[in-house]
């Protein structure tokens, strides 16, 4: 059997299907604390939105997919100082903070289409 290439993935960008893609946006914006990072169409069907290294594709479901559930899990540094901002911009936790025993302290949220996304800091890695 031929061997696979493997070639070094740069970036990934997960495609989260929306209903509303102007609610979905605000979201991320007001509530995550991402940064709008660009839209397409007119009217606009798709939007980047960006936090850090990480970038989400937002694909307003009347484009094509049904919305949600997706999942995506970002590896972080300082996990409790995202966590604690995001709590006091009011977000509505899947699963709080907490220590994991496979090494991780970790929250997970949804957003409005129950797109799922969990943030974490490797244990003993929480801060730089």
């Amino acid at each position: 059997m031929p061997e696979i290439n493997k070639p070094e993935i740069a970036k990934l960008f997960p495609v989260f299907a929306v209903r509303d893609l102007a609610a979905a946006i605000s979201f991320y914006q007001n509530l995550l604390g991402f940064t709008l990072a660009w839209t397409w169409g007119n009217p606009t069907t798709r939007a980047g939105v960006s936090l850090g290294g990480i970038e989400i594709q937002l694909d307003c479901a009347g484009a094509g997919a049904p919305p949600g559930p997706s999942v995506v899990y970002c590896h972080m540094i300082d996990v409790e100082s995202y966590y604690a901002s995001c709590k006091a911009r009011g977000v509505a936790f899947v699963l709080e903070l907490g220590k994991r025993p496979w090494g991780m302290q970790d929250f997970r949220v949804a957003d409005l289409d129950g797109n799922r996304i969990g943030f974490g800091s490797e244990i003993g890695k929480l801060s730089q």
